[in-house]
């Protein structure tokens, strides 16, 4: 069989239909970022994410062994080492971010 043959057999064929693309996933956006103050000049940031299902979670990289290990932490565990550890300006901090998130969740 030729390839015009061919060609001619496989136009008259119908064209499968094509899913239509839904709205884009939304994704996990960064709010912000602070620094702890953990031990002497070792300051990790925590960087503050709003995932797609509304939940606020802070991205800590604490360092273990010989590698930085990434932790998901809830706010309440950042509230708390301020509040216990006499960090004001930390706590302050961390409440700014959550206002960001809650402002620009409204927009």
């Amino acid at each position: 069989m030729h390839a015009r043959a061919r060609v001619a057999e496989s136009s008259s064929e119908p064209f499968p239909s094509q899913p239509v693309p839904g709205p884009a996933p939304r994704r996990v956006r960064r709010v912000g970022e602070v620094r702890l103050p953990v031990a002497g000049p070792y300051r990790p940031r925590a960087r503050l994410y709003r995932y797609p299902d509304g939940r606020l979670l802070w991205l800590v990289r604490l360092w273990e062994f010989d590698r930085a290990v990434p932790h998901l932490v809830p706010t309440h565990v950042l509230r708390e080492f301020a509040r216990r550890n006499g960090l004001a300006r930390l706590g302050t901090e961390i409440e700014d971010l959550l206002d960001r998130a809650r402002t620009d969740d409204g927009k």
